[in-house]
């Protein structure tokens, strides 16, 4: 699937077609905000759906319906936030190259304030499907006080797909 991706110049892209970029992909190229309570966590980042990570002791369901940003639950784990996020669809893609993944993925990440500016983000990513061993991300995330979440809207009238997908 990942050459077949860089054949087609990643004309399947998920945001070419409206679709979100998914847990991954969203801290690297945009803006994100959250927003806590004592019982959730709401991350709001521009161009993908709103996550919710439930901090209030629940597990995940049995039965899950396969989504992009999957099922997060969280606990602290004394100055870190740890997240366990499992129950994703396969459409989403991990960067721009289009590495993929199955509905088996698990993925868990750790958040630690290092200073008031700074964010320690590590993803821990699994999927037996995928990859051979776990794969750890590392990111520091700046606080951006002055920058506001915009709005984005997926045109229903767009014209560039037919560009990138022929004719």
């Amino acid at each position: 699937m990942l050459n077949e991706r860089a054949e087609n110049n990643a004309r399947d892209f998920p945001q070419s077609r409206c679709q979100p970029l998914g847990m991954i992909l969203t801290p690297t190229l945009m803006y994100w905000k959250t927003v806590q309570t004592p019982t959730l966590l709401v991350i709001i980042a521009e161009g993908d759906p709103t996550r919710q990570v439930f901090l209030d002791g629940r597990g995940h369901p049995t039965d899950s319906n396969p989504t992009w940003l999957g099922h997060s639950i969280g606990h602290w784990d004394r100055d870190t936030l740890v997240v366990d996020t499992t129950g994703f669809n396969d459409k989403a893609w991990f960067d721009g190259g289009g590495i993929p993944h199955t509905e088996k993925m698990h993925i868990t990440e750790r958040y630690r304030r290092v200073d008031l500016g700074h964010l320690e983000i590590a993803f821990t990513i699994e999927d037996p499907d995928t990859f051979l061993k776990p794969w750890v991300i590392k990111r520091v995330a700046e606080l951006a006080p002055n920058e506001e979440i915009q709005e984005y809207v997926c045109t229903e009238n767009e014209r560039d797909l037919q560009h990138l997908v022929g004719k």
